[in-house]
Order: structure tokens, then C-alpha cells, then sequence
């Protein structure tokens, strides 16, 4: 699946360090994202056309799809609304991902978690902590866009509002 966004619009939202590892893996947590926790909202039909849109070249977006995925500000019953747009919401739910998956290295000899005298894994406490924030930070601009879609319905044939985001997904760890 073509990801929507690159490691550049991550910069514009979190410091995250150049790296080849950090750049190479980037997309597959946006690709995760846009087909986990996107489509379940957005639906396959829009969605297909942003990214059949993103395939033909950057350029190629439709203005519509372009405030979309960028946000901006859109007038309902004479009224100025703002909001941050698609984009946002993919890169806070793919960070997410990226978070809490990031400390760890697969190998060969099996799972690692990066260790030397000069740095300190975090808790896993803590990545938990940061990587919810960030899911919250994307379910909270996930509604804005579903309310500019829904707002602006007429405009886009391929939304389907389906009444919700979704249920979100949970995990029961076992052990500590």
C-alpha cells in the first residue's frame, strides 16, 4: 500500500532521529496504520482514491482531497471551522505504532532491545505511555475529520459515514 505520508511530514509533528532504520521503517507503520485504524472510518472507497491519487504523483490530489488530507479551514452554516486533516491523524496513529515497537531489534539470535554505556532502554512503562498518547492525539483529530467529512458530505460521494471511529483496540498484557 503507497503510505500517505513520508518520514518529512512525520518531522513537521515529532522529533524522530535520521536514521536508516528509523527512515526504513517508517512507511510500513503508515501502511499499518492507513489500512488498521484509518479505513475502519474513512472507508475503502475514499481511501483508494487518496492513494490511487498519491501513486499517480504528488501533484495529482484533487483540491478537495488536498484540504483532506492537510486540514485547514472549511465554513459550515456560516461558520469558520478549522481542522488538521488526514495526514495528521495517519502520522499520530503510526507514530503510535512506531513507538511502541521502536526499542525493539529482531535478529538473528532473536528479539534485542538496544543497550550500551551511553544509553538506557526506556521502561516499558514508558514507551506504553508515549505511544497511548499519541493513539489518543489521532483518535482526537480522527474526529475532526470525520466531522469535516460529515459536514461536508456532498463534497465527497466516497464517504460513507459509517457513525463512528471505530472500536478501539485492546490489549491485556500477561506478566511483567
Amino acid at each position: 500500500m503507497t503510505p500517505l505520508i513520508t518520514k518529512d511530514d512525520l518531522d513537521n509533528y515529532k522529533y524522530v532521529a535520521d536514521s536508516v532504520k528509523n527512515s526504513t521503517v517508517w512507511p510500513q507503520f503508515v501502511s499499518e496504520a492507513q489500512m488498521f485504524e484509518v479505513k475502519i472510518w474513512l472507508g475503502d472507497a475514499l481511501l483508494n482514491e487518496l492513494i490511487g491519487q498519491a501513486e499517480t504523483s504528488p501533484t495529482s490530489f484533487t483540491d478537495l482531497n488536498k484540504t483532506l488530507l492537510n486540514g485547514g479551514s472549511y465554513v459550515y452554516q456560516t461558520k469558520t471551522y478549522l481542522f488538521q486533516g488526514l495526514k495528521a491523524a495517519i502520522i499520530y496513529y503510526a507514530f503510535a505504532r512506531f513507538t511502541s515497537r521502536q526499542p525493539y531489534n529482531y535478529t538473528a539470535a532473536g528479539i534485542t532491545v538496544k543497550d550500551s554505556d551511553f544509553s538506557t532502554p526506556a521502561s516499558d512503562k514508558s514507551v506504553q505511555r508515549l505511544s497511548t498518547e499519541a493513539f489518543l492525539t489521532a483518535s482526537a483529530i480522527r474526529d475532526e475529520v470525520l466531522l469535516y467529512l460529515r459536514r461536508n458530505s456532498s463534497s465527497y460521494p466516497l464517504f460513507r459515514c459509517s457513525g463512528g471511529g471505530g472500536r478501539p483496540r485492546t490489549f491485556t498484557v500477561i506478566g511483567d
